[in-house]
């Protein structure tokens, strides 16, 4: 990460504080059906850039979010060891294997653990999803990641539009249908 200081500490200050003001403020989105709310999924009002990183995955390749510009991202904080992470991938495959060649993937993040024990998840789970190691755990403590899972939507012009504190379940309708919504939404030229 090469950054200034004040820029990295400003952005994951900003995100962690959101993440625990707005439930007590009650911000929400606003529109249609909101499956953001629906799935307790907290919308950002303000632009924030995801900042790019660089990490491997399983094969020991360098992939990179910047990669992925042009599509949907959703990004998620996760270890092997953690029990709601667990209960969460499945539904996670279930996602990704349903909008994977419509503009969307997932990048799960693993935070701090060896290749070879989330290689063993990855197999036992039957995962497909790509997998990065954040060794250092840096990339986590830019996002701001006080717990896990912690999730983040990307939109196609990468900047980060919502944000979600522990499990979800990725295989209900409602998750299927807010995919449907962002991937409906043109970049701007």
């Amino acid at each position: 990460m090469k950054r200034p200081v004040k820029i990295f500490f400003a952005s994951s200050v900003f995100l962690t504080l959101f993440f625990l003001v707005a439930p007590i403020l009650g911000i929400r989105a606003h529109g249609e059906t909101d499956y953001m709310e629906e799935l307790s999924i907290v919308r950002f009002d303000e632009k924030v850039k995801a900042q790019n990183f660089i990490l491997k995955d399983l094969n020991g390749s360098e992939v990179s979010l910047e990669d992925y510009r042009g599509k949907i991202i959703l990004i998620n904080f996760w270890a092997t060891w953690c029990l709601p992470c667990r209960i969460e991938m499945p539904s996670m495959e279930k996602l990704y294997t349903r909008f994977k060649n419509d503009g969307f993937t997932i990048l799960a993040i693993d935070m701090q653990e060896d290749a070879d024990s989330v290689k063993a998840f990855k197999e036992k789970y039957k995962l497909n999803f790509p997998i990065l190691l954040d060794s250092d755990g840096s990339v986590g403590q830019y996002y701001g990641v006080i717990s896990i899972p912690t999730t983040y939507l990307v939109d196609r012009e990468g900047y980060i539009i919502a944000g979600a504190l522990g499990a979800r379940d990725w295989a209900a309708e409602n998750a299927f249908m807010l995919i449907n919504q962002l991937l409906q939404v043109s970049p701007k030229s």
